[in-house]
């Protein structure tokens, strides 16, 4: 195995749904020995900390519904800028439990790769496609739209601009056991690749 340069960038984030508990994901993997078993197996290992969300504002056209809007964009707007500055680096690593955290890991990436001319491709393992947009969403969760957003789904006012949207034949989603109405018929109209249980 390539010795490589990893980046552990802790993400708290705790705003994609109603429930609790995902704040204290990155201190879950630190203690669990993550950077020491990273360490162990020959990589150079940085930790940068936790993350903390950018100050933002909701739209004014932002929907009753949806939980924690404002937070959620500015978790989105930090951990997008992070993982560009990351990539330049090397790998990172972001640690966290609320999938909403995609929003900003997988757009900054994506971002980096384009400025590098290279294409961006996803493997989605997960039993949720999260193909939601704010919209479609009738819980309001926005852990369940991290996958629309990176396409460039429309529907995301005031979340940063997608800039170098993954294109939906670059990504595969494999282990779907529980995909909502609205999701299927956005998904069966795509170019996404997918794989059920």
């Amino acid at each position: 195995m390539t010795p490589q340069d990893i980046i552990l960038i802790g993400c708290p984030v705790d705003s994609g749904k109603r429930s609790r508990g995902c704040l204290m994901g990155p201190d879950a993997y630190r203690t669990a020995g993550l950077a020491e078993a990273m360490t162990d197996l020959g990589h150079r290992v940085t930790d940068m900390g936790n993350l903390a969300p950018a100050p933002a504002t909701a739209p004014g056209d932002a929907l009753a519904h949806l939980h924690a809007l404002t937070e959620t964009i500015g978790w989105t707007q930090s951990i997008s800028a992070a993982a560009q500055a990351a990539m330049a680096r090397g790998l990172p690593i972001f640690m966290g439990g609320d999938h909403s955290l995609s929003l900003g890991s997988v757009a900054g990436v994506a971002s980096h790769a384009a400025a590098q001319g290279r294409p961006q491709f996803v493997l989605w393992l997960d039993a949720h496609s999260d193909y939601h947009t704010p919209q479609s969403s009738s819980s309001g969760h926005l852990h369940g739209t991290p996958l629309a957003y990176v396409t460039g789904r429309g529907g995301f006012s005031g979340f940063p601009a997608v800039t170098a949207p993954i294109p939906q034949e670059n990504i595969c989603i494999i282990g779907l056991r529980s995909v909502d109405p609205a999701e299927r018929t956005a998904l069966e109209d795509s170019a996404i690749h997918r794989h059920d249980m």
